[in-house]
């Protein structure tokens, strides 16, 4: 009995000293995990440390710079480069009253020949000021239609201040001072004048394809100045029947068109996009560097195509049809026979 007794003591005692064991090793595993987790936060302090530290460091560096030094090395313009001067869509002879365009234009022809006389002067001002860069010897004048409005639809009869051939001659007088003013301003060895006709120039009620130069107020205007500088050194004319004219611009060819071929009927990807697809489509017969265009009343550009904008500005019938109105302007370009065209791309503001 007594050994019985003493066996039952001894687990009893055994039990205890395996619960308190139990105990301990619970105790130390939490104080392992609060370890743990003491040690995750102070790496974590550490590292919040140490990028405190480094922006200290930086606003201290901030505080006190080491300018970089940069050698000043003259620059004299080198190298082989032409200026493009882009006139389009005069439209002289149409009238835009401003009560009609809620204020944003007038167009009439007293402020036609101001904006006209405007886009010359500061056409030799840009190409003064793009000497800087390039050695600017040779001037292309890109005449690509639509100075007239015509008498296309029934209401520009009413409308309009003169009459096709008024107009054309009216039109005609101001490209030849634009000329002149540039053979003595401009500053360049030659002058070249690529030309196309416009949609609005024609005598017929609708665009002629084949016939279309011979039924053309713009197509007979051009002829006519042609002759006018018929042996006049320093300048040179390019006049086609076809609706692209395409010219070598330092070792590139630029294919200048009026843009009426170009066809945009709205879409969020903008007129740019139906262009890209028309010139892809006009680069399997004849691929150009370049494509220069009008028609669109808006100036547009990217490494393919220049658009260029208009003279008359913003009227009634583009107001109602998208609502662009971006003022009036014509387009410098520079071609440069080192670098991929264009180099330059300005607007030639003229209000």
């Amino acid at each position: 009995m007594s050994k019985l007794s003493d066996d039952i003591a001894c687990g009893l005692e055994e039990e205890a000293r395996l619960a308190e064991v139990r105990v301990r090793e619970r105790e130390l595993t939490k104080l392992r995990n609060k370890l743990r987790v003491s040690e995750q936060h102070r790496k974590a302090l550490e590292s919040d440390l140490d990028k405190a530290e480094q922006r200290v460091d930086f606003i201290r560096a901030l505080d006190n710079p080491t300018p970089a030094r940069f050698e000043f090395k003259p620059y004299k313009p080198a190298g082989q480069a032409t200026a493009i001067l882009v006139l389009s869509d005069w439209h002289v002879e149409e009238t835009v009253d401003p009560e009609t365009i809620n204020g944003a234009n007038e167009f009439n022809l007293e402020i036609a020949a101001k904006r006209i006389e405007a886009v010359f002067q500061n056409a030799v001002k840009l190409i003064d000021a793009a000497r800087s860069l390039s050695n600017i010897k040779d001037l292309v004048v890109a005449l690509l239609g639509d100075f007239i409005t015509g008498y296309i639809h029934e209401e520009l009869v009413e409308s309009n201040s003169l009459s096709p051939v008024e107009a054309s001659l009216f039109a005609q007088d101001h490209i030849c001072g634009g000329l002149d003013f540039l053979l003595k301003h401009a500053g360049t060895k030659s002058i070249t004048v690529p030309t196309c006709y416009g949609n609005h120039g024609r005598t017929t009620p609708k665009m002629r394809a084949a016939t279309a130069a011979q039924n053309s107020y713009e197509w007979l205007m051009y002829k006519q100045i042609e002759r006018h500088y018929k042996g006049r050194p320093g300048i040179r004319w390019k006049v086609e029947r076809g609706h692209k004219n395409y010219l070598d611009v330092q070792g590139h060819l630029v294919r200048f068109t009026h843009g009426d071929g170009f066809k945009y009927h709205g879409g969020i990807m903008g007129p740019l996009a139906p262009i890209r697809r028309k010139i892809a489509s006009w680069d399997k017969g004849r691929r150009a560097d370049l494509d220069v265009g009008g028609h669109l009343h808006t100036h547009m550009k990217d490494s393919k195509v220049v658009i260029n904008n208009s003279l008359i500005g913003p009227g009634p019938y583009g107001d109602l049809v998208d609502g662009d109105l971006m003022p009036p302007s014509q387009t410098l370009i520079v071609l440069d026979k080192a670098y991929k065209p264009p180099v330059l791309v300005q607007e030639v503001f003229c209000d």
